[in-house]
């Protein structure tokens, strides 16, 4: 074998060890990617799931919210209250049971929270009477109390007191102080502010601890 020939077949065996070595490369490449793909399309898989698993979970939180608030709309309720999970619920604006910062009942308020008691002892007996008291945005600066949560507790507690003495037994009643955290209005103006100085009064069956305020 010429010394031409021998170069030559070195070459070709290279060129063939070579593209054996890029065959078994992109073998290699090929496997991974595959691999990589058949995880992302677990992955996927596994988030269709759990995406199809929520929204099923929000249909039926939706079905129930909308029984629930069909439940309501059926229930009467005396005027001037509102239906709430578990009983009914009656707001009274805030001026009118006190003066600006105090917690002593206004005289003029007396017949109302009289009616009220009235009501609920003819209408929901056997119901927990729960009194909250809330405020506006506005800080404490002339009267006694050192924040408005002390001035709405103070205030609920001066209309349960009330309740108490024209009737309802104390043991169905509970005073609460919200301060300003549970607005019904925007703050930013006078009658926002208005509607937020208010308290409310719960009557609600005594397996239903809270609802919304």
């Amino acid at each position: 074998m010429s010394r031409m020939l021998r170069g030559l077949l070195v070459v070709a065996a290279a060129c063939v060890a070579v593209v054996s070595m890029g065959c078994n490369g992109n073998q290699e490449k090929i496997a991974l990617l595959e691999g990589e793909n058949q995880r992302l399309l677990d992955d996927c898989n596994a988030c269709q799931d759990e995406l199809m698993a929520m929204r099923d979970q929000y249909l039926a939180m939706k079905a129930e919210n909308e029984a629930l608030r069909g439940e309501l709309a059926d229930v009467e309720v005396p005027e001037g209250w509102q239906a709430v999970p578990g009983g009914a619920m009656i707001a009274i604006e805030g001026s009118f049971l006190f003066n600006s910062g105090q917690a002593v009942l206004r005289k003029t308020a007396i017949p109302t929270l009289q009616q009220v008691v009235a009501t609920i002892e003819q209408t929901y007996p056997d119901k927990e009477v729960l009194v909250y008291g809330h405020t506006d945005t506005e800080p404490i600066k002339k009267s006694k109390w050192k924040d408005n949560f002390e001035l709405s507790a103070q205030r609920a507690l001066a209309v349960v007191r009330e309740l108490g003495k024209a009737g309802i037994e104390k043991s169905r009643l509970v005073a609460g102080g919200c301060g300003e955290y549970q607005p019904v209005a925007d703050n930013s103006t006078d009658k926002g502010r208005q509607q937020n100085r208010r308290v409310e009064i719960y009557v609600l069956d005594p397996k239903v601890r809270t609802t919304s305020r």
